[in-house]
C-alpha cells in the first residue's frame, strides 16, 4: 500500500514514535538481563542464597549481565538503524544498512577532525571532554541523539539518492545500493561539523537537564504527567526517550565514566550494584508501576459497574488488559477503555501518576525502571530492601483500592459508558477478547468493511496497541462495526488519519486485514 500523499507533520511524529519501539523493545529485555545478572551475582545475595555462589551458576549470571549491557552500549547505532527501518515504506533493509554506515561514517569524520586538530582526550579523561569510544572509534559521545540525527538524514535523503540516474556503466551502483555509498560522504561531512556544534549544544542541554533535576518534586510530577498526557496521541515514547537517552534526563559520573540520560545512568548504577540517588529516582517513572496496579483496581470497578447480564461478556477483555499491565507493563488497553468514555477521568489518572512519581522517592523507593512484575523483581526485590520495594508494594495496594473506589464512584455518579454499560450491546467476548483464535480472515474482513473497504485505505501500520491508518474518507468508518470487529475505540487525528485501539493482538489483526485486502 503506497501513500498517495505526503505525510503530515502529525503523521511523521506518530511514525517516529513508533520507530523508537524497535530499540526500546530490546532495551526492556536487556534491562531485565542486566538486573538479574547484577542482582544474582551480588555478594550479599550469594550470602543469602549460597547456591548462587556455585561457579557454574555464578558464571551464567555474569554472562547474563554481560549480554544485558549490549543494547545500552550500542544505543546510538540501534536508533540510526531503527528510524529508516520504521519510516521507509519500501526497501527498509537498505535503509537500516544505510543508517549503520552513516552512523559509523559520522563518528569517523569526528575522529578525523579530533585527530588532526590534536583534540583527542587521553583515555582516562575522555568523559571530562564529552568523548567516548563508540564501536572502536574515539569520538564525541552523541549517543542516541547522534543515532536519531543519522537516521533522520538517511530517511530524508533515501529516495532522492536511490532515484538518481547514473551512467549505464555505473548501473550496478544505482538504486538502493547508492544510498550507503552516499552516506559515507554525507555523514562523514556531518562528522566534521559535529566538533563545532556538539560541545555548546551538549552543555546547553545539560544545563536544561540540571534545571529540571533541580526543580525537585515539581519536575518529577510534570515529567510523569507529560508522559501520560501524550499517550492518547501515541507520542509518549518521544517524551520518555528524551529523558532516558539524552542529557535532558541529567548526567552523572559513575565508576569514573560519564553517563547521561536516566536509563543509561540507572543501568550503570545497577551494573555497579549501587542504589540510585533520589534525583534519579524521581525521573525513573516509578509512578507508572503504581498506576498500573491502580488500573487493575479500575478494571475491577468497571466489571462491578457493568450491567449484570454483560459482565460475562467483558470479563475476558478486562482480565486480558490487567494481565497485559502486570506481565507486560503495557497500560494502553485499559486506559483506552475509559479515556474516550470520560476524558476527565483520564486527567485524574494522569494526576495520580504524577503524584506517585513525585512522592515515592521521598518515601524511600529507589527501584527505578519497574514497568512490569519482572522488572519489579529484577530491580526491586532482587536488589534488596534498600530499593524500598516493600514500601512500593504497600503504595501499590493503596493505589489499587483508591482506583477501585474512585472509578466505581465516578462511573455510577456520571453514568460513564465503560464496557458493559453501553446503551446498545456490543459482543466483547466474541470480538474484543484479543483471542488469537478469533483473529481469522473473517475478522480481518469485518474490520476492513468497518474501515470503508480496501479502496478507502491509503496506508496502514501498527504500534504496540493500535492500528495507524491513513484513509481517503474518514466518514466511511463505522465505529460500531469497528468495535464489533475487535476495536476498543477510534481516535480521529485529522481529516485523513485515524487510530483504532485494538490491544496487544493488533499485529495479528493487521495481518488478517492485509490478507482480507488480498482476497
Amino acid at each position: 500500500m503506497k501513500n498517495k500523499g505526503k505525510r503530515t507533520g502529525w503523521q511523521f511524529f506518530q511514525m517516529l514514535g513508533k520507530t523508537f519501539m524497535f530499540p526500546i523493545a530490546l532495551l526492556s529485555v536487556s534491562g531485565m538481563m542486566l538486573g538479574l545478572g547484577a542482582g544474582l551475582t551480588d555478594a550479599k545475595m550469594i550470602e543469602m542464597v549460597p547456591f548462587l555462589g556455585n561457579p557454574v551458576v555464578n558464571t551464567f549470571f555474569k554472562f547474563l549481565l554481560s549480554m544485558g549491557a549490549f543494547a545500552f552500549n550500542n544505543l546510538g547505532m540501534m536508533f540510526a538503524m531503527a528510524i529508516p527501518l520504521g519510516l521507509l515504506k519500501e526497501e527498509k533493509e537498505f535503509g537500516a544498512f544505510s543508517g549503520f554506515v552513516g552512523f559509523m561514517a559520522m563518528h569517523l569524520g569526528t575522529n578525523f577532525y579530533l585527530t588532526i586538530a590534536g583534540k583527542l582526550a587521553p583515555v582516562d579523561k575522555m568523559q571530562e571532554f564529552g568523548q567516548a569510544t563508540i564501536l572502536g572509534i574515539q569520538t564525541y559521545n552523541t549517543s542516541v541523539l547522534g543515532g536519531i540525527i543519522t537516521g533522520l538524514i538517511v530517511y530524508a535523503l533515501y529516495h532522492k539518492i536511490s532515484n538518481l540516474k547514473l551512467p549505464e556503466s555505473l548501473g550496478f551502483y544505482s538504486g538502493p545500493r547508492l544510498v550507503p555509498i552516499a552516506m559515507l560522504f554525507v555523514m562523514g561531512g556531518v562528522g566534521l561539523i559535529v566538533p563545532f556544534v556538539w560541545p555548546p549544544f551538549f552543555y546547553a542541554i545539560k544545563t536544561l537537564g540540571q534545571w529540571i533535576s533541580s526543580s525537585g518534586p515539581i519536575g518529577y510530577f510534570l515529567y510523569a504527567a507529560a508522559e501520560r498526557l501524550t499517550i492518547p496521541f501515541g507520542l509518549n515514547h518521544l517524551v520518555t526517550s528524551t529523558f532516558r537517552f539524552t542529557p535532558v534526563g541529567g548526567t552523572a559520573i559513575i565508576n569514573g565514566q560519564e553517563y547521561y540520560g536516566t536509563l543509561n545512568m540507572f543501568m550503570a548504577y545497577v551494573a555497579n550494584n549501587e542504589v540510585i540517588p533520589l534525583d534519579l529516582a524521581g525521573k525513573m517513572e516509578q509512578g507508572k508501576l503504581m498506576i498500573q496496579y491502580g488500573l487493575v483496581g479500575a478494571a475491577l470497578a468497571m466489571y462491578r459497574c457493568a450491567k449484570p447480564e454483560r459482565r460475562k461478556a467483558i470479563k475476558g477483555l478486562l482480565i486480558s488488559g490487567a494481565l497485559t499491565i502486570v506481565v507486560g507493563g503495557i497500560s494502553e488497553p485499559l486506559e483506552f477503555l475509559f479515556l474516550f468514555a470520560c476524558w476527565p477521568l483520564f486527567l485524574v489518572h494522569t494526576f495520580l501518576n504524577g503524584f506517585a512519581n513525585m512522592v515515592l522517592p521521598y518515601l524511600g523507593v529507589r527501584m527505578g525502571f519497574t514497568g512490569d512484575i519482572i522488572q519489579f523483581f529484577s530491580f526491586g526485590v532482587l536488589r534488596g530492601v534498600r530499593t524500598g520495594w516493600p514500601i512500593a508494594v504497600l503504595f501499590a495496594a493503596f493505589y489499587m483500592a483508591l482506583y477501585y473506589f474512585l472509578f466505581k464512584w465516578a462511573i455510577v455518579k456520571f453514568n460513564i459508558k465503560t464496557p458493559g454499560r453501553e446503551d446498545e450491546p456490543v459482543s466483547v467476548e466474541e470480538n474484543g477478547s484479543n483471542d488469537l483464535k478469533n483473529l481469522s480472515t473473517y475478522k480481518g474482513q469485518q474490520m476492513l468493511e468497518a474501515l470503508g473497504g480496501k479502496e478507502n485505505i491509503i496506508s496502514m501500520d501498527n504500534c504496540v496497541t493500535r492500528l495507524r491508518l491513513e484513509l481517503k474518507d474518514v466518514s466511511l468508518v463505522n465505529e460500531d462495526k469497528v468495535k464489533a470487529a475487535g476495536g476498543i475505540a477510534v481516535v480521529h487525528l485529522d481529516e485523513h488519519s485515524i487510530q483504532v485501539i485494538i490491544g496487544t493482538q493488533v499485529y495479528a489483526l493487521r495481518k488478517q486485514i492485509s490478507k482480507a485486502m488480498e482476497m
